[in-house]
């Protein structure tokens, strides 16, 4: 998928790395609180069309006073493309939180760097560099540090979340494609139109009755999801997928302390000392790449 005649990808590491902070902050919260629905009997089709419903509810305004402008795009197949994998992902993503815990389903999506330096090597023709690579093996060590005890059982929750990463990955590559055609907001709007059918076949199914109880958390999951989608799309159109991947490992520090205030969940040592080479590797990475984009 090459760029449009004339045009170049962005490359600004620094606000591609902030950006992808603050989607993993949105992330960690969107995550957290799904979990809680789900245990209060939202499927993960109702989850995930409520969260796109609410996303398009948001853009509405914007699409009336602009127009057709947000909707006018050269690659719709592959904005088709970037929501079906994108949907799979989330669909993978949270139901694997029913089948295992929390932070071994988070740790597992962190394999995500992985699948994208390939992806992004095989879609984009990006470049592989020792350093992002260095990064990600130590930071997935720090993975591994944290969940070492969960990985000794075999449960299929884990192919889920293994799954998870893979789309989101492939999904996270399309989005770095798609920046070159159309702006962030083309990009969200699109995802919304097309996951929201994709959700509503499956979700009329197997729908489950929800209580107005439950109402105040489905907004917050909703707002979190959407932000972290717009921080997402927003870092992946101004730095290159394999350097912005990596911030991700940052969510399981950042579930485990809101897991700590919203469920009382205690937190092992070992899930402190992953979290300090993972972010220790981050910071090593974002300080090289920093230094080379003033080269």
């Amino acid at each position: 998928m090459a760029a449009p005649a004339g045009e170049t990808d962005k490359h600004v590491p620094l606000a591609g790395m902030l950006w992808m902070g603050a989607a993993t902050l949105f992330f960690s919260v969107s995550f957290t609180v799904v979990k809680g629905l789900q245990d209060d009997g939202l499927t993960v089709y109702q989850a995930v069309l409520f969260r796109q419903t609410l996303g398009i509810a948001i853009f509405l305004p914007m699409i009336i006073s602009s127009g057709l402008a947000p909707l006018r795009t050269a690659v719709p197949v592959r904005h088709f493309y970037r929501a079906a994998l994108g949907f799979v992902g989330m669909c993978t993503g949270y139901y694997s939180l029913s089948l295992i815990n929390v932070a071994d389903s988070v740790a597992l999506q962190f394999t995500l760097p992985f699948f994208t330096m390939f992806s992004a090597v095989l879609l984009l023709g990006e470049k592989i560099y020792s350093h992002r690579l260095i990064a990600t093996m130590v930071g997935f060590a720090g993975v591994l540090i944290i969940v070492r005890p969960g990985l000794a059982e075999v449960n299929i929750g884990i192919l889920f979340a293994l799954a998870a990463s893979a789309f989101h990955a492939v999904s996270d590559t399309y989005a770095r494609y798609l920046a070159r055609y159309d702006k962030i907001q083309t990009i969200m709007i699109f995802n919304f139109i097309f996951t929201i059918p994709l959700a509503a076949v499956p979700a009329a199914i197997y729908w489950a009755p929800v209580s107005s109880e439950i109402l105040p958390q489905l907004i917050l999951f909703g707002v979190a999801g959407i932000s972290a989608q717009f921080c997402l799309t927003r870092s992946l159109g101004l730095a290159q997928a394999s350097l912005v991947s990596p911030i991700l490992f940052l969510r399981l520090p950042l579930v485990a302390v809101i897991a700590f205030y919203a469920f009382d969940q205690q937190s092992e040592i070992w899930t402190w000392v992953g979290a300090g080479v993972i972010i220790l590797a981050t910071i090593w990475m974002a300080r090289i790449e920093v230094r080379k984009s003033k080269e």
